[in-house]
């Protein structure tokens, strides 16, 4: 599957949208029935809303109509935009859906924003199936082809990376990889062999580090005997 055709391949059309001219006490009705805690509210076709349970049910009893009440404005996505250009958009949507306009901004159907965020976990492998190790590097002449031809060459295969700039003036940069190593042990001390200072490891290369101290020690103790 393509990334940038996966809104598209996870559209769902079922859930129950609605106009701001019904009533709130249907459109309660509606969404309980539906087993929806939230659902798009369309003004000519368009979002304009999301409904919530929590928003109606204190007026379960009431006879306005949707329009009579406020909501928090909507952002939708784009059909056919690429996942990673809509992920920094989703910290906007508070719901448990997001929802989705076709070019011209017409309504179309919602997406689940927890598959969202599980296939951008997939995407940079942040499961169990990976490790985590960052680098201090300077920000100036960096060659990324080469810090990475330096962890193949220690038999670790690059899952995923990332960078950030540690800290705000930009001096710094720090780079960020999800890794598949036999042993991040040796990897790491390789890496500052070299002369790259490691930020952080997964807690597995403390555990080694912790198993290693403890053997040196017991060596030294019975050398001592």
């Amino acid at each position: 599957m393509l990334l940038n055709e996966w809104v598209k391949d996870h559209l769902d059309i079922t859930v129950p949208f609605f106009a701001d001219n019904d009533l709130v006490v249907e459109v309660l009705s509606l969404m309980q029935e539906g087993g929806v805690d939230c659902a798009p509210l369309l003004h000519d076709g368009k979002i304009t809303a999301m409904v919530t349970i929590l928003d109606l049910l204190p007026l379960r009893q009431s006879k306005k109509r949707l329009k009579e009440l406020t909501f928090e404005n909507a952002e939708s996505i784009g059909l056919h935009e690429h996942l990673f250009d809509i992920f920094s958009r989703t910290s906007s949507i508070h719901t448990t859906l997001i929802p989705v306009s076709e070019e011209g901004g017409r309504y179309v159907g919602v997406i689940e924003k927890e598959a969202l965020f599980k296939q951008i976990s997939d995407i940079f492998h942040l499961g169990d199936e990976g490790v985590t190790l960052e680098l201090d590097v300077p920000s100036v002449d960096l060659k990324l082809s080469e810090v990475i031809a330096i962890l193949e060459k220690n038999d670790a295969t690059v899952l995923s990376f990332g960078s950030y700039f540690a800290a705000p003036d930009g001096e710094g940069t720090v780079l960020t990889f999800r890794l598949q190593t036999y042993d991040l042990f040796r990897l790491a001390t390789n890496l500052g062999k070299i002369g790259y200072q490691i930020r952080y490891t997964s807690p597995f290369f403390r555990e080694k580090e912790d198993e290693m101290r403890e053997k040196a020690l017991e060596f030294i103790r019975f050398m001592d005997m």
